[in-house]
């Protein structure tokens, strides 16, 4: 949202209304994925709702699922600000692993505490786990940069259809995420059978 704010002030100043214009609607998408992860939160809900962070999931699942159908054309109208809304939910969402927070959309602050805790987990001595947060903020953002990868050979192959990519490896951490949810791994490294 930082490139969209800073060329909405450019556009504005430059009275360029048209292209302001067009930093509006994903702006709204970002408020609008605030406010849905806010209400899946309230106590109301999770009293029905377990599990809040699968809804968000199969929402960001099933927009890109419908925007790779091809079935409502490709339009910036609903796509861009679509895309700041599911991103969003994926944000809100996804901030843990185990107990070290992340972003899972964004690198700069997790290569920026990776290199903190390396250099941290090495002097004044050497601290396992302080290393060990260091490599998954690495693999985070190493996972990142692959995905850029991924993201840049499929568009070029694959166009508009490059979509399913994304569509189809986030079904497959749904199906892990239910699959973990209804067989928890037990501390010996065993599934034991949720009931």
């Amino acid at each position: 949202m930082t490139g969209n704010v800073a060329l909405l002030g450019i556009n504005v100043a430059a009275r360029d209304w048209a292209q302001a214009f067009r930093h509006i609607p994903p702006l709204v998408g970002f408020v609008f994925a605030v406010f849905v992860v806010h209400m899946l939160g309230l106590d109301a809900v999770t009293r029905s709702v377990q599990r809040p962070v699968l809804i968000c999931l199969l929402l960001e699942i099933t927009f890109l699922g419908v925007a790779s159908s091809g079935l409502f054309g490709v339009s910036e109208v609903w796509l861009i600000p679509g895309i700041s809304f599911v991103a969003t939910l994926q944000t809100l969402s996804f901030t843990h692993l185990g107990n070290l927070t992340y972003t899972s959309v964004m690198t700069t602050g997790n290569l920026r505490r990776a290199a903190k805790k390396l250099l941290e987990g090495l002097t004044p001595r050497y601290n396992g786990a302080v290393l060990h947060e260091a490599s998954l903020l690495g693999m985070a953002s190493f996972s990142f940069f692959a995905g850029a990868v991924l993201g840049g050979v499929s568009t070029r192959m694959l166009h508009d259809r490059a979509l399913w990519i994304a569509t189809l490896l986030l079904a497959a951490a749904l199906m892990r995420m239910v699959q973990l949810a209804c067989w928890p791994v037990s501390a010996a490294g065993t599934k034991a059978p949720r009931g």
